[in-house]
């Protein structure tokens, strides 16, 4: 057996469940070991399986993850373990402090390096008072955003993605994968259930097939009753939240019975798109008497030749979200509904696709001040930043609103979205009113606009890449975040009954 206090460089391979236990602390279930012994006994026998693991909730995904990562840092001499999700921040930088967690406090501590928060690793052997930084095996954290440039590494020990029914299946194929091309490298794709079509359900379905034919097991499901079997306090919890939220209730479905939603993550239904259809005409000019708000959602502008091959020298790929995204503004007229809400009727959209950024300044300012804007929100997040901070020092802080995109932010603004289409507050214009190339652009990405869950009660709207844009979508969308902005309603309002029926009486 292997001594907690002097563990052996490289402890017997046949002995992680002693190593997760007794060096570091975290005895794995009988299911996580399962799953563990066989991602292991393809690494040590170099067949480069793709494993599919999908958990139920909190029952110890990302510590099984961190425990093999240890095992295999603490086992091997050299080598490098790729650990992607589809964010860095935060899914990647609690990966990190977690494995980081379970070295400092385990007698593997004294043989650990840091580079960043990119990198981590063991060197062989301590030296005194030294620990020879970027010796021995590592692992490497890359953000599997679309948006990531992470082509270059080698993942010689593992492949990891973790959330991959979040990441999508284009860039896992063209950047992840090759990683483990040169050396076989076994790869994990860990996650829950969504829909069928994400880059997790098509590995299943593989592992599946291959498993009937070749007798060996790659896809390891456990749902919610493998660790209630064994944990009454998770068992309760779990039948709480079913009679809480209802069995059917897509975060029961998805994330703790494991079933895909067929051909769900739709974020509108019909009678929501026929909701946000509305009677009123285009405009292609304010009225006098009409009070004005818009939103921008910011697209890529069209790059030389010259700047595009200075990115691609620097990064190995140009960013697919610059080369292809619009710029869209959308113009919603303000009014008051019966209960005195402030409500939208979107009356013009303007839409650009590569214009540089001081063309789309100058146009943006002119419609801000055509159409007498109360007040703009715009995306300031990433591309958007720079012209967000033009516009502000023109139109100042009461015109302008920046809008920074986070996970929980772009929750909130979803729920909002989805808030104001059902209430009636936001309605778009007639269809045969409008320019036809707007009109179905729009209409495209709005039947395309798909949700998921982030966690028990976020919420995410996108498009997928492979059915178009989101720019029109984030556009309106973004048109919500003005109504927290207006007037409150007064506390109460009397409203008078329609008269169903003529009355003949005289009182």
């Amino acid at each position: 057996m292997i001594d907690p206090q002097h563990p052996p460089t490289r402890p017997p391979k046949d002995d992680l469940d002693h190593f997760a236990s007794k060096i570091l602390a975290r005895p794995l279930y009988p299911y996580q070991r399962e799953i563990a012994a066989a991602i292991l006994d393809s690494v040590h026998n170099g067949r480069g399986d793709i494993f599919s693991v999908m958990l139920a909730r909190q029952m110890g995904k990302n510590q099984l993850s961190a425990v093999l990562e240890a095992y295999l840092l603490a086992t091997a001499a050299e080598g490098t373990i790729v650990k992607a999700a589809p964010t860095f921040k935060p899914q990647l930088l609690n990966s990190r402090l977690r494995l980081l967690s379970l070295l400092q406090s385990s007698p593997l501590a004294e043989r650990l390096w840091r580079d960043g928060d990119h990198l981590l690793g063991l060197a062989p052997q301590p030296e005194p008072q030294l620990v020879r930084r970027h010796c021995g095996p590592r692992i490497l954290f890359l953000s599997a955003a679309p948006e990531s440039n992470v082509v270059g590494a080698t993942a010689s020990l593992l492949l990891e993605i973790d959330e991959a029914q979040d990441v999508s299946p284009d860039k896992f194929d063209r950047d992840f994968r090759p990683m483990a091309a040169t050396t076989n490298a076994t790869t994990v794709l860990y996650g829950t259930a969504w829909s069928e079509d994400t880059l997790l359900a098509r590995q299943r379905a593989l592992n599946l097939e291959r498993e009937q034919h070749e007798g060996r097991r790659t896809h390891f499901e456990y749902d919610w009753r493998a660790l209630a079997a064994i944990n009454p306090a998770y068992r309760h919890f779990v039948e709480s939240e079913i009679q809480r939220l209802g069995e059917s209730h897509p975060a029961i479905q998805t994330q703790y019975l494991l079933q895909p939603i067929s051909g769900a993550g739709y974020l509108l239904t019909p009678l929501q798109r026929t909701l946000l259809q509305g009677k009123h005409p285009w405009q292609e000019e304010p009225h006098e008497e009409g009070r004005y708000v818009g939103a921008i959602d910011i697209g890529g502008e069209e790059r030389r030749p010259e700047q595009e091959l200075a990115l691609l020298s620097q990064s190995g790929s140009i960013p697919r979200r610059r080369r292809r995204d619009s710029t869209v503004l959308s113009i919603a007229a303000l009014s008051q509904n019966e209960l005195g809400l402030p409500s939208l009727h979107v009356v013009h959209q303007q839409w650009w696709t590569g214009r540089p950024y001081l063309e789309q300044y100058s146009a943006v300012l002119a419609l801000a001040e055509r159409w007498r804007l109360r007040r703009l929100i715009i995306d300031a997040t990433g591309l958007g930043a720079g012209l967000a901070a033009l516009l502000g020092s023109r139109l100042g802080p009461e015109r302008l609103l920046p809008f920074t995109f986070t996970r929980a932010s772009k929750s909130r603004l979803t729920y909002q979205f989805l808030a104001a289409i059902n209430g009636g507050r936001l309605q778009l214009y007639q269809a045969a009113s409008a320019p036809a190339a707007i009109v179905r652009e729009c209409w495209q990405q709005l039947r395309q606009a798909r949700y998921r869950l982030l966690g028990e009660s976020g919420l995410d709207m996108y498009v997928n890449p492979s059915d178009g844009h989101d720019d029109f979508l984030i556009s309106l969308a973004l048109l919500s975040e003005a109504l927290n902005e207006l007037d409150q309603p007064p506390l109460s309002t009397l409203i008078p009954p329609p008269r169903l029926y003529r009355d003949e009486s005289p009182f």
